[in-house]
Parts: structure tokens; C-alpha cells; sequence
């Protein structure tokens, strides 16, 4: 037997899905304030971490990259 969730913000009765069908503009708001909030608590800690010295060097290529494009297009 499936059982349906029945989402806080949703609008009458039914259940919910990932979609925002069914949510009041407020509930849709409130929604998403919601998943901002739960999104910054549970990654605080990720971005307080040093940035690991193979992605540094991915985004120096890739700002070079950008930058000769750039003098290409010029």
C-alpha cells in the first residue's frame, strides 16, 4: 500500500510531489525559504572547508581559458 505525504505549504488536501503544483503562492514562498534555510545549515560547514588544491587549479584553467576567449573575440 502507497502511502501519500501531505506537504505543509501545499494548497487542500492532497498529497505532494517534488513539483510545486498544488502550493498557494505564499505556500511556494514559504517553500523555498524553507530549503534555503535547510540547504545554508546543512552546508555551512562544506563552505567554511578550504577549497582542495585540484578544483583550485580547475578554476585557474579555467579563468585562463576565459580570458584568452575573451582576447580571441576582441
Amino acid at each position: 500500500m502507497s502511502r501519500r505525504h501531505h506537504h505543509p505549504y501545499a494548497a487542500g488536501s492532497g498529497g505532494w510531489s517534488i513539483g510545486s503544483n498544488g502550493l498557494t503562492a505564499a505556500g511556494r514562498s514559504e517553500l523555498l525559504k524553507d530549503l534555503g534555510r535547510r540547504l545554508q545549515t546543512d552546508y555551512q560547514s562544506v563552505l567554511r572547508e578550504p577549497t582542495p588544491e585540484r578544483i583550485k587549479h580547475l578554476l585557474e584553467r579555467l579563468e585562463k581559458d576565459r580570458g584568452q576567449e575573451e582576447d580571441e573575440l576582441s
